[in-house]
């Protein structure tokens, strides 16, 4: 979502430089789009609690991936909401290795 927000807000500020529209205007108009993109982000959010919640929302970020979902879902159970994970690229994927430190 931010990616594409990101790259309309730049499509758009370069049109309205072109068109010659005061940059301190596009500044205040950019400014107050982003309080309300965030204002509309913040009431459609919801709390993802359970392992299984956390493994769909993992799966759809790992491109469809249930593996790769469930071991983030795992992790996070592990680390909890506040905790760090590290991914490192391995030539396998069959273990999950936990440090808390």
């Amino acid at each position: 979502t931010c990616s594409i927000l990101t790259a309309k807000v730049i499509e758009e500020v370069s049109k309205a430089k072109a068109a010659g529209a005061d940059i301190v205007c596009i500044k205040e108009g950019v400014l107050k789009a982003k309080e309300a993109v965030l204002e509309a982000l913040m009431s459609m959010k919801r709390e993802i609690l359970s392992e299984e919640e956390i493994a769909q929302v993992a799966t759809i970020s790992a491109n469809g991936d249930k593996n790769i979902g469930a071991k983030i879902a795992q992790c996070v159970q592990e680390v909890g909401r506040d905790g760090v994970i590290t991914v490192e690229e391995s030539k396998g994927f069959k273990e999950l290795d936990v440090e808390k430190t």
